[in-house]
């Protein structure tokens, strides 16, 4: 197990568990004070989701681009239990506020939104970079979370506005899924983009 805790804290994973923790707490917090609502609405959960995978998005690479594509590791497992793990905790944490009066609800929108984002998050890594990951999963959720934007008949705009659509609606889950599916695989298959010796070489 020492070596798992050293490949945590190496992507920095304590971090990131705790600002999660504590913007899932807040967003949870504001909530109970200013609504009387049991369920936390569809934007706010949306937005307290894309803010905790935000936070994971930068354990998406760790110190050193070559040692993340070393042939003697196998990345590809280690970059999926990475996500698969991650999914895990966020969910995990929203699903602590169902022992309250205020409640990030129903857990298959929860789980949709989470690895919806999570798989974007991933995507963007695959392509850009870990330190760029969040601009995807930024973007669209504050698209989705436009007031103009809700739930629709209109599979368009089911599709714009997965994020705050009900949990169950086709378009939305297909969306989601897609999203998590492609990030998955290109995340785990290809990593991050190795970027120049200057960006990663200790500071003397």
């Amino acid at each position: 197990m020492r070596w798992l805790w050293l490949h945590l804290r190496s992507r920095r994973v304590p971090l990131a568990v705790s600002s999660a923790a504590a913007l899932i707490t807040l967003a949870w917090v504001l909530s109970l004070v200013y609504t009387e609502s049991t369920t936390i609405n569809a934007r706010t959960a949306s937005l307290t989701i894309m803010l905790a995978v935000v936070a994971f998005g930068t354990t998406l690479s760790g110190a050193d681009d070559a040692l993340d594509h070393t042939a003697s590791v196998n990345w590809p497992l280690r970059r999926a239990g990475h996500l698969l793990l991650a999914t895990a905790a966020i969910t995990a944490l929203l699903s602590l506020s169902t022992l309250t009066d205020a409640r990030y609800e129903p857990f298959a929108l929860v789980l949709r939104n989470t690895a919806g984002l999570l798989g974007l998050t991933a995507l963007g890594a695959a392509v850009v970079g870990a330190a760029l990951s969040w601009i995807a999963p930024l973007a669209w959720t504050l698209i989705a979370v436009l007031p103009f934007l809700g739930p629709s008949t209109d599979v368009r705009v089911q599709v714009a506005s997965w994020l705050t659509q009900p949990a169950g609606t086709t378009a939305a889950t297909a969306c989601a899924t897609v999203l998590a599916v492609t990030g998955l695989l290109a995340y785990a298959l290809r990593g991050g983009p190795l970027r120049p010796a200057t960006e990663t070489a200790p500071d003397r």
